[in-house]
């Protein structure tokens, strides 16, 4: 069961969906390889793969550009926190943990 998330950004009301074990592995990875020489902005780009796969399964005609060329850093930082959250790797704003479905 996919948990989902819908937030207000500059490209309207998106949902993001629960990671996938796939990209969990994916996001893993990246979390991993953040010692290499990217910094600034670089660095936060190499995780807009991750936050489309997450909206990609509500919003399938939404492209990776136009996330690039839409979002704001703050809706980025937003959108990526609540993948994180309904993927039940950070808790809720609440403080609560975010249930994981069984």
């Amino acid at each position: 069961m996919l948990k989902q998330q819908t937030i207000p950004t500059s490209l309207g009301q998106l949902t993001v969906s629960s990671l996938t074990l796939g990209e969990l592995r994916q996001l893993d990875s990246l979390l991993a390889d953040s010692s290499d020489s990217s910094s600034g902005l670089a660095s936060v780009m190499r995780y807009l793969p991750v936050i489309s796969n997450s909206l990609r399964k509500v919003h399938q005609d939404v492209s990776l550009e136009q996330l690039e060329n839409g979002l704001t850093l703050e809706d980025f930082t937003v959108l990526f926190g609540a993948v994180l959250e309904v993927s039940g790797l950070k808790k809720s704003a609440s403080g609560e943990p975010t249930p994981v479905p069984v």
